[in-house]
């Protein structure tokens, strides 16, 4: 006999469904969104794959602000560091977050549009962050790849080396996920 949806098989199996309806791992290509819109695309990621952990109501929200207490400190300057550790293999992920230096703080047009393009830098799990040189040159692509790491460890509160090591081992790990789409 199926078990009931409350943790039994019929949850497995649908999230075996819903896992097979998307790609690997997706990688969102010079992210511009808000922090508000990294919130949203992981809790619609978590509720997708680990509907079981998502509560509802008042609850979720006092729960996602002791979270938030707990997971940024304050700097000197007023803006807030991301504690957040790395993903240590306990829960697959599927989406990650591009940055350039180039798109989300020279394109920007006004002081308010950076300062959400730093927040939302500042809101990404480490485990899911990657920066990209969105250059057209193959020539510039070691300097503008340099010069988004940079940008991340600066509005990150992070040395350079912190943030290449994370970026390329997650950049190693979305790349290896996709390498199970041609084995389906």
């Amino acid at each position: 006999a199926k078990e009931s949806c409350e943790g039994g098989l019929e949850v497995q199996e649908a999230k075996k469904v819903w896992r097979r309806a998307f790609p690997p791992a997706i990688g969102m290509h010079s992210f511009t969104g808000t922090a508000h819109h990294v919130g949203e695309i992981l809790a619609f990621e978590k509720e997708l794959f680990y509907p079981e952990e998502v509560e509802v109501g008042g609850k979720r929200r006092r729960r996602k602000q002791k979270q938030q207490q707990k997971v940024e400190t304050p700097l000197n300057d007023g803006s807030r560091l991301d504690n957040t550790k790395d993903n240590e293999g306990e829960k697959e992920i599927l989406f990650y977050f591009g940055f350039s230096h180039a798109v989300n703080h020279i394109m920007c047009t006004s002081e308010k549009a950076r300062k959400k393009g730093a927040e939302a830098v500042r809101s990404i799990p480490s485990d899911r962050l990657l920066v990209e040189s969105d250059v057209h040159a193959s020539v510039d692509v070691a300097l503008g790849t340099a010069g988004a790491a940079a940008y991340a460890a600066q509005v990150r509160g992070k040395t350079l080396e912190e943030v290449a090591e994370c970026t390329t081992r997650n950049g190693l790990r979305f790349l290896s996920s996709l390498g199970s789409l041609s084995s389906t």
